[in-house]
């Protein structure tokens, strides 16, 4: 009889590359349960060893806000008021009926929000639990509300259910060691590599160097540094932005700000689905990510989705001093690492490259994702759960 796994994340699991991919690879030696938000994804609908369990997403009020602003303050003098302010949450509780009510052999839970949940639907069996740490939660922001309420809740809850983890996982070397320094932890490092790809990249042309990015439309990134960029980019350059907007007015503005220092050079098309990220992007010559991290720390240490979509796809890849991808850059070749986040001094980095250099760095990014793959990375989580 084959084990079963319970997959629990907070996140709208269709658009959740990471996650996506846990249901994939590990539904062919596991049964599952996911328990998450959003619409099931089309190819699991009728999936004999996946049961998808949709939580409804609470929509935030401000009775809801007040709430939770009076409960994180109170929970700074007692940490009760951090366990009443989490279980207060309609979706955390059915989160944990569903998982207690469907058990499993592990609990995988997703990010710090379902450490909590996962622990005590494992305490109910002899279930194992891994945690995975897609970022370090309580470094998230660097805004005073988030540090003065949030940060030490989530502390809280990482140092009160992470030692009950038989195992942790997370995405890159230096989040791992500051689990580890903080709380104890010593997590697996499993990239966030893309699937491998039969797509065979086009050649650049001399006149036409098209710039791609896709993700989230998050303010926070600035992405208004790229648009300031390719404006300064000599005529050969255009950028493409594959945007989801959750901030409502940020990517009106991104266009209008686009409009105003680069008409005709900036386009905007509608985000695709995950599966589909790959095929679309490797229309493209160079991958874009220039996230400037006002140091805020799983900005400084990222090493993103999109990079590994990037290489997936045979794109060079222009990024600023991120170290965490810098480091593959140069390992592989791929590249190009400008040692400032300003918008100047990229492009001058960019309008010296030729379409010789930006073919080499193309092939060397294929090459690269021979290693840097989806099939390589999950085959760790696989032999972790063996070894149980």
């Amino acid at each position: 009889m084959r084990k079963k796994i319970c997959i629990l994340s907070f996140s709208p699991i269709q658009q959740d590359a990471r996650v996506l991919r846990q249901i994939k690879y590990m539904s062919t030696g596991f049964d599952l349960v996911v328990i998450g938000y959003g619409e099931v994804p089309l190819e699991y609908r009728n999936h004999p060893g996946v049961k998808w369990i949709t939580i409804p997403d609470a929509k935030s009020n401000l009775f809801r806000k007040i709430l939770s602003f009076l409960l994180l303050g109170l929970g700074k003098l007692s940490p009760a008021f951090f366990e009443t302010w989490f279980w207060a949450k309609k979706e955390h509780r059915t989160a944990l009926k569903h998982a207690i009510s469907n058990p499993c052999n592990f609990y995988h839970a997703n990010d710090w929000d379902m450490l909590p949940i996962g622990a005590k639907a494992s305490q109910k069996s002899t279930a194992k639990l891994v945690f995975d740490a897609h970022e370090f939660a309580p470094l998230e922001r660097s805004t005073f509300l988030f540090n003065f309420l949030n940060a030490p809740a989530i502390r809280y809850f990482l140092k009160k259910y992470s030692p009950q983890a038989d195992a942790s996982i997370t995405v890159v070397r230096a989040i791992a060691e500051k689990l580890h320094d903080d709380f104890g932890l010593d997590p697996l490092i499993i990239m966030n590599a893309s699937e491998s790809s039969p797509i065979e990249p086009g050649r650049t042309r001399k006149d036409k160097i098209r710039l791609i990015h896709h993700g989230v439309a998050n303010r926070d990134r600035k992405l208004e540094n790229m648009i300031k960029t390719v404006a300064l980019c000599d005529e050969r350059y255009s950028l493409t932005f594959m945007l989801i907007d959750k901030q409502g007015h940020y990517l009106s503005e991104l266009k209008g700000l686009a409009q105003k220092i680069a008409p005709g050079k900036v386009h905007f098309r509608e985000a695709v689905p995950v599966r589909s990220i790959i095929a679309e992007i490797s229309q493209y010559d160079i991958g874009l990510f220039i996230l400037e991290h006002g140091n805020v720390f799983n900005n400084i240490v990222a090493l993103p989705n999109k990079f590994f979509d990037f290489i997936t796809a045979g794109l060079a890849v222009c990024i600023g001093p991120s170290p965490s991808m810098a480091e593959l850059v140069e390992q592989y070749g791929f590249g190009i690492v400008v040692n400032t986040f300003d918008p100047s001094d990229i492009a001058a980095e960019l309008n010296t490259l030729s379409v010789d250099q930006i073919n080499s760095m193309r092939r060397a990014s294929r090459k690269a994702a021979n290693i840097l793959n989806a099939e390589n990375e999950i085959k760790k989580m696989v032999r972790l759960y063996q070894s149980f």
